[in-house]
């Protein structure tokens, strides 16, 4: 059936997708793992380190990403700037499948503002130490989203991990 544009939501164009139980079991969350996993923001020039715990205490408005964006001829993959008129401002991303999720969220609207690249993420697991960083931060009045974007074919198990980290860290930040 068609969706209509004035009655789209998110959940009518973005699909999510359901983790396998060993990538959350695989992860070390024992006692204390909010205070010994950390994130990573940047604000300027400076980084700013702090216990995940202290997440939603974190610099949210801290616009630039912990990761630069750099372009090349030739690259893969496609790395770019996509302006959002909800914003005013344009946002970093690093595959077209980012890019179509920027102009869903444009779309369907009902944002304040979009990070991307936010935050790199510290944990452990089973398979030792790991980080990972974190797609899009998506806020909203009462309510934010971490995104991380893959096309469903290019999902690997690493990544299936890094994913099952996200949403432990997002349900501790509330």
């Amino acid at each position: 059936m068609p969706v209509w544009s004035h009655a789209c939501r998110l959940d009518d164009l973005a699909l999510p997708y359901a983790l396998p139980e060993w990538a959350t079991e695989c992860l070390d969350l024992g006692p204390g793992w909010t205070r010994t996993w950390t994130e990573t923001w940047k604000t300027g020039k400076s980084e700013v380190i702090v216990p995940v715990k202290d997440l939603s205490a974190g610099p949210a408005m801290a616009p630039v990403p912990v990761r630069r964006f750099s372009w090349r001829t030739g690259q893969r993959p496609r790395l770019g700037l996509e302006c959002l008129v909800t914003t005013r401002r344009q946002h970093g991303f690093e595959s077209l499948a980012e890019r179509w999720l920027l102009l869903v969220l444009d779309f369907v609207g009902g944002f304040d503002e979009v990070l991307s690249q936010p935050f790199r993420l510290r944990f452990s697991s089973s398979e030792g130490k790991g980080s990972h960083t974190t797609d899009f931060l998506v806020l909203a009045a009462g309510a934010s989203w971490l995104v991380d974007v893959r096309p469903g074919g290019l999902i690997g198990e690493g990544d299936e991990v890094r994913f099952a980290v996200a949403a432990q860290v997002a349900a501790a930040a509330g």
